[in-house]
């Protein structure tokens, strides 16, 4: 087979990827984040309620102590007592 035609190889893709790389616009981006503030900023009982969701005890008496609010709810109208209940429990 004619190497021009031939398939790359994951390390000949590598070095290709490498190579587009250099002096991307990514790669000459400052490694010090300019922006330290979050732009995304979760509202707490929806922390709370995926703590709760996850199993995460440690998150949520985090969240408890902070004063989370218990019955935040979701658009569903489930609280975090909901997230951990099986559907045949909650019936």
């Amino acid at each position: 087979m004619d190497d021009n035609k031939r398939p790359l190889t994951a390390k000949e893709k590598r070095n290709e990827q490498l190579k587009r790389w250099e002096n991307s616009v990514t790669d000459v981006e400052s490694p010090v984040l300019q922006n330290l503030k979050p732009k995304v900023k979760f509202n707490d009982g929806a922390v709370f309620l995926a703590a709760c969701s996850s199993g995460d005890l440690n998150e949520v008496q985090i969240l408890l102590e902070n004063g989370a609010d218990i019955n935040f709810a979701n658009i569903d109208g489930l609280t975090a007592l909901h997230q951990r209940l099986t559907p045949a429990e909650r019936n």
